[in-house]
């Protein structure tokens, strides 16, 4: 009887250890699983990010076309009494962009570039009027009223000086060797 009991000790304690195998493979597969979402929890921000450049990318195209096609320096200037409604600047100096579906919502450049195409922030620091600060709410477009004013000169490049006016006693451009006045000032008259 003893040798029996002996035995089944033997078997209890090779089943301890079987069970104790068990349990540190089940920790090592929840390890495993736990590391695996993470890993994918850390793919899928990076895709995000991604993407969100993309869409900035895209963004600061669009908004260079926009100015090059309504002309870089028309819209570029300062625009007295007008106030930033996101950042609350008065008054907007360089480009100024205009909400096309509130009434009255105005920001700077700066605010507009963090607005990127409504996928950035809106804030509404100013406060006066009731905004939505959800960016996909808004559209703006580079705008410009009376109140504008420029500060680059419009471009034309540079002003080319005209050739001097030839005067009735001067000699001719023609190459004739005559007077102006006895040459080609009486064929351009006619």
């Amino acid at each position: 009887m003893v040798e029996a009991v002996k035995a089944e000790l033997e078997s209890q304690g090779e089943v301890k250890e079987v069970k104790q195998i068990v349990i540190e493979e089940k920790t090592a597969e929840e390890e495993k699983e736990a590391k695996r979402a993470e890993i994918a929890a850390r793919v899928a921000a990076a895709k995000a990010e991604r993407e969100k450049v993309e869409i900035v990318k895209v963004f600061e195209e669009a908004k260079k076309k926009e100015i090059e096609e309504k002309g870089a320096t028309s819209h570029y200037g300062e625009h007295q009494g007008i106030t930033c409604d996101a950042c609350a600047v008065v008054p907007i100096f360089g480009y100024r962009y205009a909400c096309k579906s509130c009434a009255s919502h105005d920001v700077c450049e700066s605010c507009y570039d963090a607005w990127a195409g409504g996928t950035g922030i809106m804030p509404n620091k100013l406060a006066k009027q009731t905004l939505s600060t959800h960016p996909a709410d808004h559209c703006f477009k580079l705008y410009k009223d009376q109140t504008f004013k420029s500060v680059v000169k419009p471009a034309g490049g540079a002003s080319v000086k005209s050739a001097p006016k030839l005067k009735p006693n001067d000699n001719c451009d023609c190459g004739s060797g005559k007077k102006y006045k006895k040459c080609c000032m009486n064929n351009l008259a006619s």
